[in-house]
């Protein structure tokens, strides 16, 4: 469905492309394309949607040079000096660096990246000439950055670097969602022919805006791709490089096996290790394992499967204290320890004047 909608409206722009006169009516065909493209749900690399991108950064680079060829801008005047109908202008090269980003299928993606990067600085600088945005622009030199030496930063310098940049990202996150809230509003009122010029103006200047923080976006993704690409572009003029990564890439990692106690080895046998959650050891082996370590100690008789399970579950030593307390016992009454014989026969006349089964017997037959 989407392809169909997709050809009929590249119909249309055939015909009005045909019917264009001038640099206004040429813009606005290729900024309805862009905002056609951003609504399509066809994958970015599919040959309609790239040749739609080719056509739409096609319109937008004559418009450019048509701009550039009457001076539309200047550096000696002010932006109030700027006609309105001109405005829409400041958003060419951050349209064609959006448009770049979405070029599928370029042998050299690096080049595509500096394009981009490239007119997504020129935009923003034109804007902070006229006075629109108020931010630092990076300077394009990738290979003085490469060449020069930058002194190391401090944890401390790093940390708070790092939550200035969260702290502005929040904010500029905040400011484009007012900005597209405030956009709504601006162009529901285009539609009307008696729309007044400072409201026209107002929807330009927030759309400009609202561009130069995605342009922001932009250029943050770019500085993060860039490496990755310098990385891949070193692998590729290194065959030993390559061949020695690809390699690291075929070793499986060891899997995880589950160690789970097991009477004996009949049990591992029968279960084997092959099924999840199931014993993979003996008890007779765990207990090897533990004397091995030197966290049991060693037993010089044989020891059977019961017994070794007491041991491993704690029940050895349980049944040495009760032993023992048994033995302290009967000690004490063959020495008439008066206190025991006397908790004794309070037993016996407390077991007479108490049968067993007797207690609360209420509501009962």
């Amino acid at each position: 469905m989407e392809g169909k909608d997709v050809t009929g409206i590249e119909a249309k722009w055939e015909k009005d492309l045909e019917k264009e006169t001038n640099l206004s009516e040429m813009f606005d065909h290729g900024f309805d394309m862009y905002n056609h493209l951003n609504k399509l749900d066809e994958p970015t690399n599919s040959s309609k949607v790239q040749s739609t991108i080719r056509r739409t950064m096609n319109i937008f680079e004559n418009c450019t040079r048509l701009v550039s060829l009457v001076d539309m801008f200047s550096g000696n005047e002010g932006f109030e000096e700027i006609p309105t109908e001109n405005i829409k202008y400041f958003l060419l090269p951050a349209l064609l660096g959006t448009l770049t980003t979405k070029i599928c299928g370029a042998e050299n993606r690096m080049h595509l990246v500096d394009v981009a990067e490239l007119y997504f600085v020129d935009f923003l600088k034109r804007l902070k000439s006229y006075g629109l945005i108020d931010m630092e622009i990076p300077d394009i030199n990738h290979e003085k950055e490469e060449n020069s030496i930058v002194p190391k930063k401090s944890n401390a310098e790093m940390i708070t670097e790092m939550v200035n940049t969260r702290n502005t990202k929040i904010q500029r996150y905040q400011e484009q969602k007012e900005l597209e809230k405030k956009l709504d509003v601006l162009r529901k009122n285009m539609d009307n022919p008696n729309i007044d010029e400072e409201d026209k103006r107002e929807y330009f200047v927030t759309l400009v805006k609202m561009f130069a923080s995605q342009a922001i976006d932009e250029l943050s993704s770019l500085a993060a791709e860039r490496p990755i690409l310098e990385h891949m572009k070193k692998i590729a003029q290194d065959p030993e490089a390559s061949k020695k990564e690809s390699q690291q890439r075929r070793v499986p990692s060891a899997k995880l096996q589950p160690i789970i106690i097991t009477r004996d080895a009949i049990q591992k046998k029968v279960y084997g290790a092959g099924y999840p959650s199931l014993p993979v050891l003996t008890v007779q082996e765990f207990y090897d394992q533990k004397v091995r370590d030197g966290e049991w100690p060693e037993q010089r008789n044989q020891i059977g499967s019961n017994n070794l399970m007491e041991i491993a579950s704690g029940k050895v030593d349980q049944r040495a204290e009760q032993d023992r307390e048994d033995e302290e016992k009967e000690t004490q009454i063959e020495n008439d320890d008066p206190e025991t014989l006397a908790r004794a026969r309070a037993m016996d006349e407390y077991k007479d004047d108490h049968r067993r089964g007797w207690g609360n017997r209420a509501n009962r037959s």
